[in-house]
């Protein structure tokens, strides 16, 4: 089993340089807008990954905490309000499967995977379910052999592409690298115990030698950071004299290396893997370094790193099935269905932690919206766009071809449909792309939230002709210090300010701090409302449910049913779809309000945003009586 370990070092440097040709940005985007707490899972080389993506977010100021598969699973009541990653080269091992599996059931904030492997067993799970996202890349290399080498260099390099700084080119081991690597093996026994001490962005390396040593039977480590290092850690060497230390060092870090290493006895062999750089690309120097130094430790004692051997309990240890062994999720007499659905009203993991009488109201407010739901006939479905109908991948191109079959045959088969957005004249040429002309007055359209509406066939709007509305007024000169000190993109049209910013790190900030000058200067008569994009301005006046009249006319003039199924995906406060789902009909594919009779998001689970707006769709079935809803309670 395995490779030669010199014969897979040799490929380090075709896969780095492969890894700079890949098309990273869509990667970029999505890493840049994982929110905290970020949970990063991996299992054996793949954890050493994990921990320099930790280093990477942190340094982007997001707090995160490298996990194996089993450390996620003891971590189950912060899930549902994290983020988390997943790193592993086959993705095709049982513990990154189960935990991957568990993952789902709390529905965290975002799930993404990267992988070194297209179409692995952990992709085509994430493509069942909305809420996960998958990276998968096919490395040249192929498998790596018993330890991971060229899917650890690949995935430290695609991170610090992607979180770090724009690219990294391998350097050739030096003579010098290679003497003093000699020089120090030839003061250790081969049973040594090696201390390895390390700074910040290199403990992710140090994770690595020790668990190289390790797996590979080579020899016994230890870690700690320079300064742990000094509170007693260092007295193992007073009690253990066979052991040496190999100290990790970038830049900022070498003054306190050598300070430290002089400190100690000239009897304790030390070796330095150092790199000239400050940045996060130092770790992939003196990772490339350390494989060196695995190799030739590996000579030392005999043992190919790569095909070390692995004996018969070894492979039962790996493939052992323990997901019966630990505790089961605990169960209610509630359906699958409604135990979900109440949990996203409720924001928590465990109904029974909550009192008996409240969630018998809840059960309740559920069997009665769902009710509600199944038994009533409609004439149109009410969308929301982006996050609904448009994955964030699709908001530049518009909406997928299934999602395009599923609205074409709501008006196939006589009824009507409408979409209502913050956006003007795209959202019109990005339906017309999909929709037959002789469907057009069948689609209603309603831009800048509701401030504008009419037929898909209408050019004429939305009508940018208009002089901005009295309330806005007064916005334009106090976000005009803003954006020229954050470079915020201020977009002025008759009824709606939209605010947007290409630096996603500080879109929290500055959230607040255009909300909180325009609530100190006493401007009563606008509201502010959220996208997964932006954020828009507009009067008091106006609403997304504005255009529900007009709608309802238009379905008696056509003799269908009046009442509308609304659909969106921001339906909590202050999300620009609460009031469009304030109501028995409001189905939420993503965020759901706290009220009890309406805005249920009751999407199987963790399907989310334009994969749960397709779920809901394939449960309309079209009748002469109108369009219904048939799902499971």
């Amino acid at each position: 089993m395995g490779k030669p370990f010199g014969g897979e070092l040799s490929l380090l440097e075709k896969t780095v340089d492969w890894t700079n040709k890949l098309d990273l940005d869509h990667l970029k985007t999505y890493l840049g807008k994982l929110s905290s707490p970020i949970y990063v899972v991996g299992s054996g080389g793949s954890l050493s990954a994990c921990h320099y993506a930790v280093s990477l977010f942190n340094d982007h100021g997001k707090f995160a905490r490298a996990v194996t598969p089993l450390e996620l699973f003891f971590s189950e009541k912060t899930i549902r309000n994290s983020s988390i990653l997943f790193i592993t080269a086959s993705g095709k091992n049982y513990d990154i499967k189960f935990s991957f599996k568990r993952a789902l059931e709390y529905e965290p904030k975002a799930i993404g995977a990267i992988t070194m492997k297209e179409n692995n067993p952990l992709s085509l799970l994430t493509q069942k379910h909305g809420i996960a996202e998958t990276f998968d890349f096919t490395i040249p290399s192929g498998k790596d052999g018993f330890l991971a080498t060229n899917s650890l260099i690949a995935f430290f390099s695609i991170l610090n592409k992607t979180l770090g700084v724009p690219s990294f080119k391998i350097q050739n081991t030096t003579k010098d690298l290679t003497v003093r690597i000699s020089r120090f093996l030839d003061e250790i026994a081969n049973d040594c115990t090696l201390v390895i001490l390390h700074g910040g962005w290199n403990k992710a390396v140090a994770v690595d030698i020790e668990s190289k040593c390790t797996e590979a039977g080579l020899t016994t480590t230890l870690i700690a950071d320079y300064r742990n290092f000094g509170h007693g850690r260092h007295h193992w060497f007073d009690k253990n004299p066979n052991s040496a230390i190999i100290a990790l060092a970038n830049k900022i870090e070498i003054n306190l290396c050598h300070k430290t290493l002089k400190t100690l006895p000239n009897s304790i062999p030390k070796l330095v893997l150092e790199s000239a750089s400050e940045n996060s690309d130092s770790a992939l120097y003196i990772l490339i370094q350390s494989f060196e130094f695995i190799k030739e430790l590996g000579l030392k004692v005999g043992i190919d790193p790569g095909r070390p051997g692995v004996p018969s309990y070894g492979r039962k240890l790996y493939h052992l099935p323990y997901s019966n062994l630990i505790k089961p999720s605990k169960k209610t007499a509630l359906t699958k269905r409604a135990e979900l659905s109440i949990k996203r009203k409720l924001n928590i993991d465990d109904l029974q932690s909550i009192d008996k009488k409240e969630l018998e109201i809840w059960r309740k407010s559920y069997s009665k919206f769902m009710g509600n739901l199944l038994r009533t006939s409609f004439g149109m479905v009410l969308f929301d766009y982006d996050g609904t109908i448009c994955s964030s991948k699709e908001r530049f191109t518009g909406p997928s071809n299934e999602m395009a079959e599923k609205l074409l045959s709501i008006l196939e088969n006589g009824f009507m449909f409408g979409v209502v957005t913050g956006r003007g004249k795209s959202i019109r040429n990005d339906l017309q792309k999909i929709i037959p002309k002789k469907y057009w007055e069948q689609v209603l359209v309603g831009y800048y939230n509701g401030s504008e509406f009419g037929a898909l066939s209408d050019d004429s709007l939305p009508d940018k002709g208009q002089e901005l509305h009295p309330s806005l007024q007064p916005i334009i000169p106090l976000l005009s210090e803003i954006e020229t000190l954050y470079g915020i993109k201020v977009t002025k049209r008759p009824n709606q300010l939209t605010i947007e910013i290409d630096d996603n790190k500080r879109w929290g900030f500055i959230r607040n701090l255009v909300i909180q000058t325009i609530k100190t200067c006493g401007l009563n008569e606008i509201q502010i409302l959220e996208s997964s994009h932006s954020m828009d301005i507009i009067p008091n006046s106006i609403s997304k449910v504005d255009m529900v009249p007009s709608a309802k006319e238009k379905l008696k003039e056509r003799n269908l049913p009046e009442q509308i199924l609304y659909i969106g995906d921001k339906g909590q406060w202050s999300g620009n779809d609460f009031m469009l789902l304030d109501n028995e009909f409001g189905l939420s594919v993503d965020e759901v309000s706290s009220k009890l009779d309406a805005c249920w998001n009751i999407a199987s689970l963790s399907n989310r945003n334009s994969s749960a707006t397709l779920e809901y769709l394939d449960c309309l079935v079209f009748s002469g009586n109108g369009i219904g809803f048939k799902i499971s309670k």
